[in-house]
């Protein structure tokens, strides 16, 4: 009942008729509007979220992509973007057309062009949205974002028994909740999607309930062998020839230590074989059991403190299901987001250098290089090999008083980099600067290619050495040479 308004759920429209009656109000059918949100409905439908993707659409705006540099979007995406549509996908399992959608008008917006726009994407998009010890710009999936969400109903199932929540789900699924998926067919609900995705997740091998454990206080409400409070696996499952012989199967950690022979409470003395060889497992483990003065607690695993958040799913989920690159994406703290952009695509190869757009069956006239014009352009040729930049290169190791050892790729420019004896702080500003120069040197190429003007060379490094300082001088908080 809302105010002057009544509805039911699965019961017959004449009663809720009679019901408002004697009420004295009237009623409405769902789905309806509240808060600005629509309620009830199939959520299993593509159409029902299509206010959801027309809201991210609207706040994908063209002028916000026109308007905004690469690392300006990237923000965006991150920290707007992102949570547009947890409200519905707090609770509902999102469909996996609808995801496509929303990825899709993420990755556009991302790439600066509009979703009904032919430009080519140079952007492997799931590359991106992997985390930066990934090699990606930990931009997160919305597919992980919607399970985590969702597996959030199950991790408070669990640890909070006296809330309304888990008591409305006990009252229709047992005690047990039926978490194993052992539900009765019938009408699809919120709570029989969240258990099947736990154990869809599972078949790829991210079985979330591992990461739920109690931390043994005094006992007295962990479970001996139904609860995970030993490595994150219930002991029924590590001695399942043992817990056979148990008789009270929900006996808790404190009353089945206290006892006065552990084999007590079992219906016979374990016998040779793998149940003897299990019970002296078992035995050795428990003599390890050391109870304290206070509650026992939930824990989550994945999360340093213990408390659960949906960021580790997130995570957890992302570095299993996204792929997986060997170089991770290196980030510089003294330089702007669309510069660390820039150096993550020149890690990537996601430029549209000369040699790229032929593979993609673009036709060019030439595929050498845009400013010596003695090799083919190759990421790796334009901002490792050519001739401009390895003169700029001598000059900032001259400049930082460092030996510059020519290099072909980015692999290997991390290894010299890294092979370096500077103080950590000097060589992320070093690193910076290579960043800075790369982002000129691709802006000198844009420019000799498609702007009439002559471009000229010689001011470059003094153009990369006072646009560094500026950068670096104002993302300092403490005096600093950049030579020291």
């Amino acid at each position: 009942m809302s105010k002057s308004k009544l509805m039911g759920l699965h019961v017959d429209n004449g009663r809720i008729i009679r019901a408002a009656s004697k009420l004295g109000c009237l009623t409405f059918k769902a789905p309806f509007t509240y808060l600005g949100s629509t309620v009830g409905g199939s959520m299993s439908r593509i159409r029902a979220w299509d206010e959801v993707v027309n809201r991210v659409r609207l706040r994908l705006s063209k002028w916000k992509m026109t308007m905004l540099s690469i690392g300006g979007r990237l923000t965006l995406l991150k920290s707007v973007l992102g949570s547009t549509p947890i409200y519905h996908m707090s609770i509902h399992k999102t469909p996996l057309g609808v995801l496509r959608k929303l990825e899709s008008l993420r990755s556009h917006f991302f790439n600066g062009c509009a979703p009904s726009c032919k430009k080519a994407s140079w952007v492997n998009w799931k590359h991106a949205l992997a985390s930066k010890e990934k090699g990606g710009l930990e931009i997160a999936s919305l597919y992980a974002l919607n399970r985590g969400l969702m597996f959030k109903w199950f991790w408070r199932f669990y640890t909070q028994e006296s809330s309304l929540w888990s008591k409305v789900i006990k009252a229709l699924y047992g005690d047990s909740g039926s978490v194993d998926g052992d539900m009765n067919s019938g009408h699809t609900t919120c709570w029989k999607n969240i258990v099947k995705e736990v154990n869809l997740l599972v078949d790829k091998g991210i079985d979330l309930r591992n990461y739920i454990c109690f931390k043994l206080g005094n006992g007295e409400k962990a479970r001996f062998w139904e609860d995970r409070w030993s490595d994150g696996t219930p002991l029924k499952s590590r001695f399942p020839r043992v817990y056979a012989l148990e008789m009270c199967k929900d006996i808790t950690v404190a009353s089945k230590v206290s006892l006065h022979s552990f084999v007590s409470s079992f219906r016979r003395s374990p016998r040779g074989g793998v149940e003897h060889h299990q019970f002296e497992e078992l035995m050795s483990l428990v003599s390890d059991i050391r109870l304290v003065p206070m509650a026992d607690r939930w824990s989550w695993n994945l999360s340093s403190s213990g408390d659960f958040s949906v960021s580790s799913v997130r995570r957890l989920i992302d570095d299993k299901t996204l792929p997986n690159d060997p170089l991770k994406t290196r980030w510089v703290r003294f330089v702007p987001i669309k510069i660390n952009v820039i150096a993550w695509k020149v890690k990537s190869n996601s430029l549209p250098s000369r040699f790229n757009i032929s593979r993609r069956g673009i036709p060019l006239d030439s595929i050498n290089c845009g400013i010596c014009d003695l090799g083919v352009e190759t990421v790796s040729h334009l901002f490792f090999s050519c001739d401009l930049v390895r003169q700029l290169s001598i000059l900032i190791a001259r400049w930082w008083c460092v030996p510059y050892v020519g290099v072909e790729s980015y692999a290997e420019w991390v290894a010299w980099l890294n092979s370096l004896r500077l103080p950590t702080k000097n060589k992320s500003m070093l690193e910076g600067m290579f960043y800075i120069m790369w982002w000129y040197v691709w802006t000198f190429r844009n420019k000799m290619i498609f702007d009439s003007k002559s471009q000229r060379k010689s001011t470059l490094f003094d153009d990369i050495v006072s646009k560094s300082y500026f950068w670096i001088r104002h993302r300092c908080n403490s005096p600093f040479c950049m030579t020291d």
